[in-house]
C-alpha cells in the first residue's frame, strides 16, 4: 500500500515538471521570437533588436499619450561593418523641462547604459537625425508622474560603416612543405592603404592525406 501511495506522489511530482518546463520553454520561444520583430508594437516597453533589416519602434501608447511613471529600453544592433541611423517622426511630444530632466529620451552611442551620451530629447521638436559610430545605439525612453504627452515614434535602419573599404582581391595562397603567414604581406603587395581597414584571406594547400600545423 506504501509503494503504491509512493507511486502516485512521484507520479504527479514528475507532470508538475512537464508543466512547469512546457510553459519556460514556450515563454522562452516568444521571447526569441520578439527579439528578430522589424516592428516593434506601441505597447511593448523596450527590446533588443537584432534584425538585417530596419525597423520602427514606438513610445507606449503612441500614437495615443504614453502612460506615466514607465522606463522602456531599447538596444539596436547592426551588423558587424554597420551603423545605424535613427529618425523620428514630425508627431512628436515629450514633456519639455529644463535640460530634459523629467520626462525624456536618451541616446546613446554604444550597448550599454554608460556608453557615450549622444544627447536628451524632449518638448515639442523632434530630434535630427543621429547616428551611431560603431554598431550599436542605446535608447531609454523614461516618463515621471504627471503631464504625459504624445510620445514619439522612431525608424533606424542600417548603413555601410564608411571607414571600412573591403578590398576583394586581399587573398594570399600558400602551399609546399612549409611557409610562412606574414600579415606584411598585405602591404608589401599593396593590399591596402595605410590606415585603411582590409580583410584578407591566406588558404594554405597541403598534399593529399597531409595535415596543415600552424
Amino acid at each position: 500500500m506504501a509503494l503504491e501511495q509512493l507511486c502516485s506522489v512521484l507520479k504527479v511530482l514528475l507532470i508538475t515538471v512537464l508543466v512547469v518546463e512546457g510553459i519556460a520553454v514556450a515563454q522562452k520561444t516568444q521571447d526569441g521570437q520578439n527579439i528578430g520583430m522589424k516592428h516593434i508594437p506601441s505597447t511593448q516597453c523596450g527590446i533588443w533588436v537584432r534584425t538585417s533589416n530596419g525597423g520602427h519602434f514606438a513610445s507606449p501608447n503612441y500614437p495615443d499619450s504614453y502612460p506615466p511613471n514607465k522606463e522602456c529600453i531599447y538596444i539596436l544592433e547592426a551588423a558587424p561593418r554597420q551603423r545605424i541611423e535613427l529618425t523620428f517622426d514630425e508627431h512628436y511630444y515629450i514633456e519639455p523641462s529644463f535640460e530634459c530632466r523629467f520626462d525624456h529620451l536618451e541616446v546613446r552611442d554604444g550597448p550599454f547604459g554608460f556608453s557615450p551620451l549622444i544627447d536628451r530629447y524632449c518638448g515639442m521638436k523632434s530630434p535630427p537625425l543621429i547616428r551611431s559610430t560603431g554598431r550599436f545605439m542605446w535608447i531609454k525612453f523614461s516618463s515621471d508622474e504627471e503631464l504625459e504627452g504624445l510620445g514619439f515614434r522612431a525608424k533606424y535602419s542600417f548603413i555601410p560603416d564608411p571607414d571600412f573599404t573591403y578590398l576583394g582581391d586581399c587573398q594570399f595562397e600558400l602551399s609546399g612543405a612549409d611557409g610562412i603567414v606574414r600579415s606584411s604581406q598585405v602591404e608589401q603587395e599593396d593590399k591596402t592603404k595605410p590606415g585603411q581597414a582590409v580583410d584578407c584571406i591566406w588558404t594554405i594547400k597541403a598534399t593529399p592525406k597531409a595535415k596543415v600545423l600552424l
